[in-house]
């Protein structure tokens, strides 16, 4: 990759001078911001190293290092804790906003500020983003369970297990979209990551299963093709409309909508689906990202990013090197994406109430 992009030097530490010197004086302890030095964007990852996050963090940082001609390389901080709350928190109160200082997201973090966990203090909807990735998401069932379809789970009902990690985060996702085809399930949480889930999948301690694009194709996916699982719901992908369509990773597997309709003959409404629209738009559509404090060179730095975004996304050498890491789906600039993005944050007081409610009088969550 030769073609490098610059607007202006948002990188070089005399630009920073000032910022830090306020922060040492205001801010609280953690958010004094310490920069590596000129050509260095440090990044906040508030996941532990090796995760999901952590991994497209530093698998995709050196390709925006390659064409941002300012930045030689981005230094990757993980801060842990809080289910990404504590990173999180860290970076806003840092409060620095010229492009030197990033946070990498994710849908966990989004979803704790929605829910209003008490020790949450950003608010995204008062940041910028950089750059977004979306991806998709499977539920699906193991050959142990009997259950080949929706319509058999919802049949099964709650003698119907589905394993998660946390009914807060993720995992909220595929028991909404049970709500709201009008059935119930029991969820199990609990379990350290999606391995030890697919696991007990397969020893039929457990029905049902959710997981991303990339996982299903590369792991679920050869299972499905030997008959010892099935896929039962996608929650596809926004075509150029803003409409719910297929996933085209994955074409055969039908989303929530129109299995609604195929069940009900009407799409679906009401609170669980203003829900489950909320979190899957954050959730999936445009689940990660790099995020900056919001400031007065907003503009000029998304117009950066989003130039970067697309050098990439046309780079053959880039995209063939990412299908795997990305999961085949195109990297978005924050720029022009970011009002869908903030219009899910903004779900309206009943809608919470009833989520909140549904989490933890149905599924058994413990919100702070």
């Amino acid at each position: 990759m030769s073609h490098r992009i610059s607007r202006r030097n948002f990188f070089q530490l005399g630009a920073l001078g000032g910022a830090a010197a306020a922060l040492s004086a205001c801010a609280p302890q953690q958010a004094a911001f310490n920069p590596s030095g000129p050509g260095i964007i440090d990044t906040v990852v508030p996941y532990a190293t090796g995760g999901g996050t952590d991994s497209w963090a530093r698998f995709i940082a050196p390709y925006f290092a390659d064409v941002l001609e300012d930045a030689q390389r981005f230094q990757i901080e993980n801060i842990t804790g809080g289910e990404s709350v504590t990173g999180t928190n860290a970076y806003v109160d840092s409060g620095v906003n010229d492009g030197s200082y990033l946070l990498v997201s994710s849908g966990t973090t989004y979803f704790n500020g929605i829910l209003e966990q008490e020790n949450v203090r950003y608010d995204f909807t008062g940041m910028t983003p950089l750059v977004l990735h979306g991806t998709g998401s499977v539920m699906y069932s193991g050959a142990d369970s009997g259950i080949t379809s929706m319509q058999e789970l919802l049949e099964r009902g709650t003698e119907a297990t589905f394993g998660g990690i946390s009914a807060a985060g993720l995992d909220l996702l595929p028991v909404l979209a049970v709500e709201v085809l009008g059935g119930g399930i029991t969820s199990v949480y609990g379990f350290e990551g999606n391995g030890p889930i697919r696991l007990a999948l397969a020893r039929g301690e457990i029905d049902v299963g959710f997981d991303t694009t990339s996982t299903y194709l590369g792991q679920i996916k050869p299972e499905v093709d030997a008959g010892e699982a099935f896929p039962l719901l996608s929650v596809g992908v926004l075509d150029d409309n803003g409409e719910v369509v297929r996933d085209p990773a994955m074409p055969e597997i039908p989303t929530l909508e129109e299995i609604h309709r195929d069940l009900h003959g009407t799409g679906p409404s009401g609170p669980a689906y203003e829900a489950y629209q909320a979190f899957v738009t954050s959730g999936f559509y445009y689940q990660k990202g790099f995020w900056t404090n919001a400031g007065d060179d907003d503009d000029e730095l998304q117009d950066l990013y989003a130039e970067a975004v697309e050098t990439l996304n046309s780079d053959e050498q880039f995209l063939e090197e990412a299908a795997g890491a990305l999961g085949g789906y195109e990297l978005m600039p924050g720029k022009g994406n970011f009002e869908a993005f903030r219009d899910s944050l903004n779900i309206s007081q009943e809608t919470l109430d009833f989520t909140k409610t549904f989490l933890t009088e149905e599924h058994g969550a413990a919100l702070a």
